[in-house]
This record gives C-alpha cells, sequence and structure tokens, in this order.
C-alpha cells in the first residue's frame, strides 16, 4: 500500500530525492565516473517524476526532471546547439510502452507505424557538416550547450571527414566502446592501478572528452549515427533517414526494424532480450520512433523529451550468490587486487564464481565482508559485479573484512602510495611480480617469445630454472624435457624462439623490462631518439622529458628503475647473453604459418588444460582474432565443457567447432 504524503513531508522528500540525484548525475555526466547503477538512478528518478506530478506546486526550472543532462565542468570549450539535444522519455515495462502507444495513437487520431532501435548504450554526439567537411562535433552537454570534441572525433574511425555530396547538415548518434575493446582498457588501468570505468559508456565518454586527442586515438571509439537535425526533403521517414546516412559513409546500426503492431514491437524486444549478450556493443534498451517524420513535427516536444519517441530499458539482470573468500593477486606492477569469490551462479549467459573488488577503497565502499549473500551483475553485459550487499542476510557472527597489510605472495609490507588508489608491493624479488614479469617480457608486444605462456613460467620457477628473465636465455632442453606436457619439438621451438629474441631491436627490450608507466610508445620513443638502451639507462629526468609527448612521470619511473643496482646487474646480464641494445626501427614480427593464423576464433566452456586468458594468448600469438561473440564470419568456435548458448549459435550459423584437445592438437602440428 502507497504512503500518502502531506505536502511538508512532500516538500522534504523532493529535496532529498533531488540532492541525491543531482550528486548520482555529477559523478555520472561530469565525472564519467557513477557509484550507482542505472536501475537504482532510474528508479529514485521516477520517484521524483510521480511525487512532481502528485504536487505540480513543488516543480521548479532547475529541477533535474526539468534539464538534460548534466552541468558542463570540463575545460573542453563550450558549443551552443542550434536545434536542442533532448533526452529521451524511459518506461520499463511493457505495459508502460503500450502506454505510450495508446497516447500517441490517441493524440494521431489514427495507429502508427514505428521505427524500433537498439539503445546503444553510449554517448550522444552532434556532427556537423558543410559543403562535406566534418565542421564541428559536439557531446550534448545540458542539452543546449555542449563541449566541442571535433579534434578528437577526428580520430574516430567510422566518422567521415568528408561526405560524398557537399552537404551543409547536422547529423546525430551516439559514440560508444565495443566491449573487448572497454574489457581490455579496463584491464590495463587495474594493472597500474588506476580507477577502472564502471561500464562502456562511461570508458566511451571519458575517452571522447580528453583534452589530448591522441588518448581518444588510443581508445579505439565507435559511432553509430540515427538522427538527422534537418533531413533533405525527399526524406520522410526515420527508416529512410538511416538508410540515406548509411548511404553517405556513416555507420548506422541495421537492427531497426519498422513495425506496424506492438505485438511485433514485444517480439523484437524478447528478440535483443535474449541477443544483448552476445552483441559485441552494449545496448541497455530499445528505442521506439514514430516513422512518420512529419508526424514527428506534429508531435512535438515537452521541454526535455521528444513526445514521439520513448526507450523501453532492459531490467537489470541480476543474481544473489555468497562470498566466501576474498583473495589477493598481486600483478607485474606491484599491484594487489582484491576478488570475490562466491558460490557459482547463472548470469547474462555465463557460470560466474568470481567478480573484482578493484583496490581497496571500491571494498570499502560496497562493504563486502565474507559470508554476506551479494547482489552480482555484469558491467556493460561483461565483467561481473557486485552491485550491493543484502544486509537483511548478513550472518550475525559477521565482521568487518580487515583489509590486509602484507603481501600475500611474499609477505613484505604493503604500502599506498601518494594519489593511487591501490595498494602496492615494491619488494622487486616478489615471487608473483617475477611469475608476471617474465610473462610479460615473453608476451607478444614485448620479446615474442613463443611457446612461453603462463603455466610454463609457474613451471621454471617453481622448479628453480628461472629467477628473472636473464634466465631464460640459459634454460637447457634438459630442463624443459622436466616440465608436464612439454614434448620435444615444444622444447625446440621454445628454444629457437628465444634464441631469436635476443635480435629484437632494443625498444621491445626496454619494454618487456616491465617499467612502471613505460609502455611500448614510450619505449619505441625513447630509443628513437637516444638509439642505444645502454645509454637510455643513464639519461636523466631533463634529458627524457626533452622528447615530446614523454613526460615527467615516466622519466621519474625509468631513471629511477635504472638507479637500482639489481636493475644494472640485470641490464649486464642480459647483453653478456648476447641481446641486442640498439635500436633496429620497430618491425612487427608475422606469425608463422599455422593452422590459425588470420583465422577468427571464440572460446567458450569450461577448459582443463589451460586458462581461458592463456589460450587467447595462444592463439594471439599465432596470429589469430579472438573474439567474443559468434556470427557468421567466424573461423572456429573452440569449446570445452558444459558450453551453452554460443555452441547452440556456431550450430545453427554452421560455424566450424573443435573441442579444446583438438586445437591443442592443431597448434602443436
Amino acid at each position: 500500500m502507497m504512503t500518502v504524503l502531506t505536502h511538508t513531508q512532500a516538500s522534504q522528500k523532493v529535496d532529498e530525492l533531488r540532492k541525491k540525484l543531482n550528486k548520482w548525475a555529477d559523478d555520472y555526466y561530469a565525472k564519467d565516473a557513477p557509484v550507482v547503477e542505472d536501475a537504482v538512478y532510474d528508479k529514485t528518478y521516477q520517484e521524483l517524476v510521480e511525487l512532481e506530478q502528485q504536487f505540480p506546486d513543488l516543480v521548479t526550472a532547475d529541477s533535474i526532471t526539468q534539464r538534460v543532462g548534466g552541468e558542463i565542468k570540463s575545460d573542453l570549450s563550450k558549443v551552443e546547439h542550434p536545434v536542442p539535444m533532448l533526452s529521451m522519455g524511459d518506461v520499463f515495462s511493457k505495459e508502460e510502452l503500450k502506454e505510450f502507444d495508446d497516447r500517441i495513437t490517441k493524440l494521431v487520431g489514427h495507429p502508427v507505424a514505428y521505427n524500433v532501435e537498439l539503445k546503444i548504450d553510449g554517448l550522444s554526439l552532434s556532427l556537423e557538416y558543410t559543403d562535406g567537411k566534418l565542421t564541428r562535433a559536439s557531446t550534448r552537454g545540458n542539452g543546449r550547450v555542449g563541449e566541442d570534441v571535433t579534434a578528437n572525433a577526428k580520430f574516430i574511425k567510422d566518422i567521415p571527414q568528408t561526405l560524398p555530396e557537399p552537404l551543409t547538415t547536422e547529423v546525430r548518434g551516439e559514440c560508444y566502446m565495443e566491449k573487448e575493446t572497454f574489457a581490455k582498457l579496463n584491464a590495463e588501468r587495474d594493472e597500474k592501478g588506476e580507477q577502472v570505468f564502471a561500464n562502456p559508456r562511461n570508458a566511451a565518454a571519458g575517452s571522447l572528452r580528453q583534452l589530448d586527442a591522441r588518448i581518444t586515438k588510443k581508445r579505439n571509439l565507435s559511432t553509430f549515427i540515427y538522427t538527422w537535425v534537418n533531413p533533405p526533403r525527399n526524406i520522410t521517414s526515420q527508416h529512410q533517414a538511416i538508410d540515406e546516412m548509411n548511404r553517405l559513409g556513416f555507420h548506422t546500426n541495421q537492427s531497426g526494424q519498422r513495425f506496424e503492431s506492438m505485438d511485433e514491437v514485444f517480439k523484437f524486444i524478447d528478440e535483443y532480450t535474449a541477443k544483448r549478450n552476445d552483441l559485441s556493443y552494449g545496448i541497455d534498451g530499445i528505442v521506439l520512433k514514430v516513422d512518420d517524420l512529419s508526424l514527428q513535427n506534429d508531435l512535438g516536444n515537452t521541454v526535455k523529451v521528444p513526445r514521439w519517441e520513448i526507450a523501453y530499458k532492459f531490467p537489470p539482470e541480476e543474481q544473489e550468490t555468497v562470498v566466501r573468500e576474498i583473495e589477493w593477486t598481486v600483478g607485474r606492477t606491484g599491484v594487489v587486487t582484491p576478488t570475490a569469490v562466491m558460490d557459482p551462479v547463472q548470469l547474462a549467459g555465463t557460470i560466474v564464481s568470481r567478480a573484482s573488488l578493484h583496490n581497496p577503497d571500491y571494498l570499502r565502499e560496497k562493504g563486502v565482508r565474507i559470508g554476506d549473500t551479494v547482489k552480482l551483475h555484469k558491467a556493460g553485459d561483461i565483467i561481473p559485479e557486485i552491485s550491493s550487499v543484502v544486509l537483511s542476510k548478513r550472518p550475525k557472527d559477521s565482521k568487518p573484512y580487515e583489509i590486509p597489510n602484507v603481501c600475500p605472495s611474499c609477505g613484505e609490507t604493503l604500502v599506498h602510495l601518494q594519489d593511487e588508489v591501490a595498494l602496492r608491493c615494491i619488494n622487486p624479488m616478489c615471487p608473483a611480480q617475477v611469475e608476471e614479469g617474465i610473462i610479460h617480457f615473453a608476451s607478444r608486444g614485448a620479446m615474442n617469445i613463443m611457446g612461453l605462456g603462463p603455466r610454463i613460467v609457474k613451471q621454471l620457477i617453481d622448479k628453480g630454472f628461472v629467477n628473472d628473465v636473464a634466465d631464460l636465455y640459459h634454460l637447457t632442453s634438459e630442463q624443459l624435457g622436466q616440465l608436464d606436457h612439454f614434448k620435444d619439438k615444444s622444447i625446440t621451438n621454445l628454444l629457437s624462439s628465444i634464441e631469436n629474441s635476443k635480435r629484437n631491436s632494443a625498444e621491445l627490450l626496454l619494454y618487456g623490462l616491465g617499467i612502471d608507466h613505460v609502455g611500448a610508445k614510450a619505449a619505441r620513443l625513447i630509443l628513437e631518439k637516444y638509439k642505444n638502451l645502454e645509454k637510455v639507462s643513464q639519461l636523466t629526468v631533463p634529458e627524457l622529458t626533452s622528447i615530446d609527448t614523454i613526460g615527467e612521470t615516466i622519466a621519474e619511473s625509468l631513471t629511477a628503475y635504472f638507479n637500482q643496482p639489481s636493475a644494472q646487474k640485470l641490464l649486464q646480464e642480459l647483453r653478456d647473453s648476447g641481446l641486442n641494445m640498439e635500436y633496429l626501427g620497430t618491425v612487427e614480427e608475422e606469425a608463422p604459418d599455422n593452422f590459425f593464423k588470420e583465422k577468427t576464433v571464440v572460446l567458450t566452456g569450461k577448459l582443463s588444460d589451460f586458462t581461458r586468458s592463456e589460450f587467447t594468448k595462444k592463439l594471439q600469438d599465432l596470429g589469430a582474432k579472438v573474439t567474443g561473440s559468434i556470427s557468421k564470419k567466424t573461423d572456429y568456435l573452440i569449446y570445452g565443457a558444459d558450453a551453452g548458448s554460443k555452441k547452440d549459435k556456431a550450430e545453427k550459423l554452421q560455424v566450424p567447432m573443435l573441442t579444446e584437445k583438438e586445437a591443442i592438437a592443431k597448434i602443436e602440428k
């Protein structure tokens, strides 16, 4: 039974809700760092809407229900939109969707056709063209004023810089980040101890709104364009508009369909509710737009939303499970990361039993304890994440979780460096860091030692054959013969790959050393200028920062590393082992011819001989492209035990399939 509020109580409640929503909107729009899930925000927002409808005199011009987007707080130049970029109204059930249709039918006087489109989980973007040339790109901002991101948009590959016709026009759409790109970006940020993005939308927003357009370029953003501000006169419907934009070279989503009945709309919703996890990009709902553009014009807009369109938002898919343990793992750079280990549950098409808790601050904010029942969802339909703790189910003997102060690998005291959210182990001989460091050293982007995966590295360390990367160059066939499942051909191939790596250009060696903040690009720029790694090891901070784009953080990290006697000793050992110290120019080494080279591969099910990440890396080292979703372009599905919907889809699409054992046999041929 709904509680009836007095006017005074309603006024107090409205103030409370507005403060809460304003704070959440600021985190979401201005900081690209939401603190609550979309479903929580939507529920609170709807509560405010209902109160304002019940008490119209409480509605104020500055209420969040009366404005679009958020206030602009970035340093980007501001852009005033000639035509406001409005938001969309939301509904959360098919019943509400039917009410929207009834309302449109009543206003128009007859049933209408809708163009039904996927609601992309991204950032609204306007593109303006003059005589066919891209002249300005801007974000929505508060609907009236956005941010100028023209320089950044020029680095988004699917945005045409020049149209095939000299049009002066404006189109709008969504800038987004694909799931695979999002997962990779977050993994990189987690490894560096940086704050991870909450979901692909915020990753896209944070990437597009950079002051340095080169960062945007590296983030690999995409767009879907779906709205024409002033369409040509021959365009009379929304579906025609999309077809014409597609013809002009804009990237449009071709999943949309035109329907004349709500039954067809509901079938479309059911279809994409089931399909959404298999898409390469995130969607959070379905959008209905009156297809007839003249009717759109007649229906007009409210102060905030068009009357002719509505967004149906998917309900959040959540499961409850119990946290049994919190594990702490040590990364290559010493960052110590907590992971919740939970009772396995089925979530968004996969079995989930682990979820990253990212860092101590995040763990404290969520308030997770061992034994807690938690609600679990997938951020951006990809990464398992704990939404909240179910406090009503917390055990009576529960105690707050204590953040460890010693490294779980070496036992040294952990440190919380200034301006970092991560805990770090700063012991350079920490076994976990040594292991991760060797894996990085051998990786494709560094020294490219094929066949030296995580399981082999672990065995080499456990048997005492390798204590640092220099030891790799003293391995013998007798030692490798003692490893599990390592046969003559594997031994020969690995020793050959280790020997070949000695001839790599020196920037690959510098990157392979795993120096904090010194990525592949920085290593190349430094060696391009100074040519010799031994000379680089003696450089000062001013000498390094004289290189364009090399800042103090990279310079200080590199000089601090080489100031250590242990680093100079390691460099000498590598030199004595015959490794090249000269810059030769970057030549991308192609994977040798093999069964999987240039093939698109998908992995599914439980693997027995490798972890998913190990097998992915092995395939990538062979030149394969490993993706997360099945399509007609997939060359092979490799599956383990309990393979589910991906295997079913592969059968329907007649995609060739291999068991894990069959795939390994192909690799070892």
